[in-house]
């Protein structure tokens, strides 16, 4: 029997036969505003509030401030859980800021996935991990001068991933509104699950959607299904199919 991660998501979980497959790296594409960070955090968040395990979120974008103040609107009080030792926010760039001068600056605030794997390989070994996110494959491309290079760069930084014994996550840029074209076009490849969120148009109205693409070692719903921001968290609606 396949041991499941649950994200905690309600109405996610009912889609993938209670949770990710544990151990696996599953790769989470959108579109900017579709709510990609806050469903990578719900992961980390909500396993170690419901459920005591300890988890990473690795940001490559956003500031650690305004990551916890955004989450703050949908019902995540992260402070709490990082003072236990249970979630760790971690701003990758504000980290390689703290030393650099000004002719450096800029190219210090990009972080490879060379630097990602030699970081998680010294934190890793530090506490009883189980949940990592990193947000996003796309910012940590921008380190690399060619396709070439960022492919090579994204399957091995993978492969290293699923030797850690850690469940991922790891969020990706998409080009179109569903979620399902990604930047690079092999990122759905990498991964053993592939989920797209984007929007719909209904009714003159945008609203967010979430579907399962791929997942290994699982039976799951394929199917387009709306997803709310409540003040609670994050909500799938299993019983209503977009499209």
């Amino acid at each position: 029997m396949v041991e499941r991660v649950a994200t905690g998501v309600p109405g996610l979980d009912d889609l993938i036969q209670g949770g990710f497959p544990a151990g696996t790296v599953n790769v989470l594409s959108g579109p900017a505003g579709s709510a990609k960070t806050t469903l990578g955090m719900s992961f980390v968040h909500n396993g170690a509030r419901d459920y005591g395990e300890a988890g990473i979120f690795l940001t490559l974008e956003e500031s650690r401030e305004n990551i916890m103040k955004a989450m703050e609107l949908y019902g995540m009080d992260l402070s709490t859980l990082m003072d236990d030792g249970l979630v760790y926010l971690v701003d990758m760039g504000g980290l390689l800021r703290e030393g650099a001068d000004v002719r450096d600056e800029v190219e210090r605030e990009i972080v490879g996935f060379r630097a990602l794997q030699n970081f998680l390989e010294n934190f890793l070994k530090m506490g009883n991990i189980k949940r990592l996110v990193v947000d996003s494959l796309t910012a940590a491309s921008l380190f690399y001068k060619s396709i070439e290079e960022i492919r090579q760069e994204m399957f091995r930084f993978v492969r290293f991933l699923k030797k850690q014994g850690v469940t991922c996550i790891l969020l990706a840029e998409s080009t179109d509104q569903s979620g399902e074209e990604s930047r690079f076009g092999i990122e759905a490849f990498l991964g053993d699950s592939f989920i797209a969120v984007g929007y719909e148009k209904q009714q003159g109205e945008y609203r967010r959607t979430l579907a399962v693409l791929k997942m290994r070692f699982t039976e799951h719903d394929t199917a387009v299904h709306p997803f709310l921001l409540t003040k609670a968290g994050v909500e799938v609606s299993t019983e209503t199919e977009v499209r």
